[in-house]
């Protein structure tokens, strides 16, 4: 099986509509709610045990456990989807989509991974940050250092 890359197909960049910031912006928030609520959901059966038990560890690093746990659950969440479906929730509810840049289809695992190790929370400030500072004047619309990292696009679904 080779290793190099299928070559591009029928869509090209001139036919493909880049998606916007402020939709990004917006999926990302989506993202972030339903994160919040999945999280808490996901964790009160932990915390519940913690109090009936009284473990000391986690009591002091209590602040610590929940930054961690939620990047794990969110790193899951971004991963998973974006890997299975192309999208979040978010961007499936404003027509987004994440795409090779080259193939314009679905990207790998690998690749998926690389674009959301940063999608989460304060890393994903910063990243936009470096990113937007680095590729104003990309042809591509790349917001994210990651973007470059993974290959990849958002592209608004046709």
């Amino acid at each position: 099986m080779s290793n190099t890359k299928p070559e591009m197909k029928e869509n090209k960049p001139s036919d493909v509509e880049f998606a916007e910031i402020g939709w990004r912006v917006l999926a990302w928030i989506i993202d972030m709610v339903i994160l919040y609520f999945l999280y808490f959901w996901l964790l009160v059966p932990f915390y519940l045990w913690r109090i009936i038990i009284r473990f000391r560890f986690f009591a002091y690093g209590s602040l610590l456990t929940f930054y961690i746990l939620y990047y794990l659950i969110s790193l899951l969440y971004f991963w998973i989807l974006e890997s299975i479906l192309g999208q979040t929730l978010g961007k499936l509810l404003l027509g987004l989509k994440t795409v090779d840049e080259e193939t314009f289809e679905k990207p790998s695992f690998i690749q998926n991974l690389k674009n959301c190790c940063l999608k989460c929370w304060l890393f994903c400030l910063i990243d936009f940050i470096i990113g937007v500072k680095k590729n104003s004047d990309d042809p591509q619309k790349r917001k994210r250092i990651m973007q470059n990292v993974s290959h990849t696009v958002v592209i608004k679904k046709i």
